[in-house]
C-alpha cells in the first residue's frame, strides 16, 4: 500500500507535496432549474444525476440566440435577506451571489460572526461580475446627463460591488477578494483558497462564483461567428442540440448564475458530516495566437501528469474525470488533443469515464467549476457517475467513454477535474474523497 492511501482516514494532515485534506463543508446555488430556479441542493443534485437540461428559451431583438441558462422565478427577498429598496441598488449578479452565500453557510452551519476574523476569506470570481448594468448606465447618460448615474457605477458595477453587497449584507468582518477570469476562474479561485490553507494563511473560505452573461453585449460575442467558422453560442431553438462529447455539435449555451462552497480545515468540522477531500491542483498558462484563443493543450497534459505523479496514480486509478468540452467542436478537439496526449505519455490505453455539465446549466465562467467540483464530490460519495449531459452519438476522437444517459457505477475513490479557459489558462484538480456527503 502507498503511503497515499495508507493516510486516506487520516484528516487535517498533509499527504505527497502540496497537498492538504480540506472539508467542504456546505454549498449553495442560485441556478436555472427545470421550470424555476434550481436554489437547493436536492434540485442540483437531481438534475445533474439525471443529466436534465435546464435551459430555456432566450429573445432579444435584434440578437440570433434562441436558448440559454436563465435563472426562472424565485424569491429574492426570501433568499437574499434584502428589502426591496436594498435589492432594487444591488445589481442581479450580487443578489445571486449574496443568495448562494447565504445557503452554502447555512449548509455548513455557520453564520455571519463565523467569518469574522483574518482567518477567514470571502472571495468572489466572475468573467464579468455586474457588466450586464453598463447598458443602462449608457442610456441614463444619454438620455438624463451623467450626474443622473450618480454612485451607480460603484455600487452595480464592479467587482467590489459584488463581494462588498455579499460582505456588508451578511455583516462579515473578514478579508474579501475578487478574481476575475475565463473558463476556469472559479476553479482557479478554489486553487487560489487551496494554496492559501496549505500554507496556513487561513483557516476558512467562502468562495461564489457568479456570472450573468445574458446581455446583449456578450450575446452578440457569443453568437458572432467569426472568419474562421467558429462560434460560441448554439443557435439553435433546441436545448436538446447542446451536445459536449456528441459527434454532432453546434456550440454551447450561455447562462447566468451563482453557487458557493464553504472549504475549511477539517479541524473546524467536527460539527457537521461533510467531505473530507485530499486536493491537488495545477494551474498553467499556454498562449495561443489570439488574445482570446485557447493555447495548445500541453499545458493541460503537463498538469494532468504532474497531479497523477504527485498522486502516485495512475489513469486507471481515477474513477472518473469531469471536463471542459461545451459543446463547441474547437474546445472538443482541445480536449480530445489533451486526453490524447496524457494517454501518449502514460501508455494508458484503458477505458476513461467522462462526464460533463454544460448542457444542464449552461457554459458560465463564474459558476462552471464550483458545478463541476460538487457535482464530482457527490458522484465520488454516491459511487455513480451523472451522464455526460447532450451526448447521443459519442465524438469518435474521444478517447474516453461519455457516461450515457442513465449514469454508471464506479468503484474508485478520485476524480480528475478539468478546466481551460479563452487565453490559455488551465486548471486541474485531482480530488480524493474520504468521506461524508453534500446531501
Amino acid at each position: 500500500m502507498s503511503a497515499e492511501a495508507s493516510s486516506r482516514s487520516t484528516r487535517g494532515t498533509r499527504g505527497p507535496a502540496g497537498t492538504l485534506s480540506v472539508t467542504l463543508a456546505g454549498a449553495g446555488v442560485v441556478l436555472p432549474g427545470p421550470g424555476a430556479a434550481c436554489t437547493d441542493l436536492a434540485t442540483f443534485f437531481e438534475v445533474v444525476g439525471a443529466g436534465r437540461s435546464c435551459l430555456a428559451p432566450y429573445d432579444q431583438p435584434g440578437l440570433p440566440l434562441r436558448i440559454a441558462g436563465t435563472v426562472g422565478a424565485w424569491d429574492e427577498q426570501a433568499a437574499t435577506g434584502l428589502d426591496e429598496r436594498r435589492l432594487a441598488r444591488t445589481s442581479r449578479a450580487a443578489r445571486m451571489a449574496l443568495a448562494a452565500v447565504r445557503s452554502a453557510l447555512a449548509d455548513a452551519a455557520l453564520c455571519a460572526a463565523d467569518l469574522s476574523d483574518e482567518r477567514s476569506l470571502l472571495v468572489a470570481c466572475s468573467l464579468q461580475f455586474a457588466s450586464p448594468e453598463f447598458e443602462d448606465y449608457h442610456a441614463t447618460i444619454a438620455a438624463e446627463g451623467p450626474a443622473a448615474l450618480g454612485m451607480r457605477y460603484w455600487m452595480t458595477g464592479t467587482p467590489a460591488s459584488v463581494v462588498g453587497t455579499v460582505a456588508s449584507s451578511l455583516g462579515t468582518g473578514c478579508p474579501t477578494l475578487s478574481v476575475a477570469g475565463s473558463c476556469n476562474v472559479a476553479l482557479r479561485a478554489v486553487h487560489l483558497v487551496h494554496q492559501l490553507l496549505l500554507a496556513g494563511e487561513i483557516d476558512r473560505a467562502v468562495v461564489v462564483g457568479v456570472d450573468t452573461t445574458v446581455d446583449p453585449v456578450f450575446v452578440a460575442g457569443t453568437s458572432f461567428e467569426g472568419r474562421s467558422g467558429y462560434r460560441a453560442s448554439s443557435l439553435s431553438d433546441d436545448p436538446r442540440d447542446v451536445r459536449p462529447h456528441d459527434r454532432v455539435q453546434s456550440g454551447n449555451a450561455t447562462g447566468e448564475g451563482a453557487v458557493a462552497v464553504v472549504l475549511e480545515r477539517t479541524s473546524l468540522t467536527a460539527r457537521i458530516d461533510r467531505p473530507a477531500l485530499r486536493v491537488l491542483a495545477a494551474t498553467s498558462r499556454s498562449n495561443g495566437p489570439s488574445a482570446v484563443a485557447t493555447g495548445p493543450p500541453d499545458n493541460v497534459v503537463a498538469d494532468v501528469l504532474s497531479l497523477l505523479d504527485r498522486s502516485g496514480r495512475g489513469l486507471g486509478d481515477v474513477a472518473f474525470l469531469s471536463d471542459y468540452a461545451d459543446g463547441n467542436r474547437f474546445v472538443e478537439d482541445h480536449f480530445c488533443d489533451a486526453l490524447l496526449g496524457v494517454r501518449r505519455r502514460t501508455g494508458h490505453d484503458d477505458e476513461l469515464l467522462v462526464t460533463n455539465q454544460e448542457a444542464v446549466f449552461g457554459h458560465v465562467a463564474g459558476t462552471g467549476g464550483l458545478v463541476k467540483l460538487i457535482s464530482a464530490v457527490q458522484m465520488l460519495a454516491d459511487g455513480r457517475v451523472a451522464p455526460s449531459a447532450g451526448c447521443l452519438t459519442p465524438y469518435e476522437r474521444l478517447l474516453a467513454r461519455p457516461v450515457g444517459a442513465a449514469g454508471t457505477p464506479h468503484d474508485g475513490d478520485a476524480a480528475l477535474v478539468v478546466t481551460s479557459g479563452a487565453g490559455g489558462d488551465a486548471t486541474s484538480m485531482l480530488l480524493q474523497l474520504e468521506g461524508g456527503t453534500l446531501r
